[in-house]
């Protein structure tokens, strides 16, 4: 009776332990780059809640902005080694990880915010994302979504664009990145790469005619003190993609691994809607403060003009990656 009665009291600790040990709490690391005021932020706090409910409190995810953990870059290495566990980040950054990405930096590939919903939330961008999941968990990364229907579109204070000749000769600022250079060489304007913190001072003195960024951006940064033109042409896009570490995700539980999947939806949907909210204020705030601003509803001459680019950046890409290209192009 004593064997008997210790083995039970021992199968009665096991199950308390292994009880205890599943209901602990296990704390996740999001890190982006931006604000706290940023949509990546915003998706995140948005995870976050989803997470914490549909776990009922046994799993956390704590947010760290401004670059605490990193720069983009830097973060993404961290989720591959597996040292931070999540990650709000840009399609450019990104798609020198998980090079098929780069379908959606080629210059004009979305026609605007519907479209690139229509394309990111549809059937192509489905295809995309099992695409961009099988090549980022080669690297050790785990895409779990792509959104934000949001464009780094220019500004200059020499003159309105409102045709493609309007670009000739323009000194824009853009990013050291060869598609941007490349795709405002294309449209005739001059591109100058310049550190951000000196962007200021450039456009002041007229070192530069004009830059290149996220109407949220071109306003936080009071871009429109000193330039008097914005033209919201979708030249390049601004979305971002949601990582997660393939470590990280391996070493969960499959009841926490299911409450990851399922609360995809509230970072995809945050992002999206605070990408359209905050562009709108946005050029509302700098038309307010005298900024003119001009849409262009024909896209046709600047998606001819980029043709070149598009070419040359997709020339040694896999078949069907080009020919995924050519649908998002013809979609309406």
């Amino acid at each position: 009776m004593k064997k008997v009665s210790s083995i039970l009291t021992l199968i009665f600790l096991f199950t308390i332990f292994a009880s205890s040990a599943f209901a602990a709490k296990v704390t996740l690391r999001y890190g982006h780059a931006n604000a706290v005021t940023y949509p990546y932020h915003i998706a995140g706090v948005a995870f976050a809640k989803a997470v914490e409910e549909k776990s009922k409190g046994t799993l956390e995810v704590k947010i760290f902005p401004l670059g605490q953990l990193g720069g983009e870059r830097d973060i993404t290495e961290g989720l591959q080694l597996g040292t931070i566990d999540l990650q709000g980040t840009s399609l450019g950054v990104t798609g020198t990880f998980i090079k098929v990405l780069n379908i959606y930096n080629l210059p004009f590939i979305f026609k605007g915010p519907e479209h690139f919903m229509k394309v990111t939330h549809g059937p192509l961008g489905e295809w995309v994302l099992k695409e961009v999941i099988k090549e980022g968990e080669r690297v050790n990364l785990k895409p779990l979504s792509i959104a934000g229907p949001a464009f780094r579109v220019p500004m200059n204070n020499i003159r309105p664009i409102t045709k493609l000749e309007d670009f000739k000769g323009l000194k824009i600022r853009t990013m050291e990145v060869p598609l941007h250079k490349d795709a405002y060489k294309a449209l005739g304007a001059s591109p100058v790469p310049l550190p951000f913190g000196e962007l200021y001072t450039a456009l002041k003195t007229g070192v530069v005619d004009g830059n290149e960024n996220g109407p949220a951006t071109l306003e936080a940064m009071k871009f429109y003190e000193v330039q008097k033109y914005v033209t919201y042409l979708p030249i390049l896009s601004n979305g971002g993609a949601f990582l997660m570490s393939l470590k990280t995700f391996n070493k969960l539980s499959p009841e926490h691994q299911k409450v990851i999947v399922e609360s995809i939806p509230a970072w995809t949907k945050a992002m999206d809607e605070e990408c359209l909210r905050q562009d709108k204020e946005a050029l509302a705030k700098m038309e307010a403060k005298g900024t003119r601003i001009n849409y262009i509803k024909d896209l046709k001459p600047y998606i001819d003009a980029t043709a070149s680019v598009r070419a040359e950046a997709t020339k040694a890409w896999p078949k069907e990656w080009v020919d995924v290209v050519e649908r998002i192009l013809k979609l309406d």
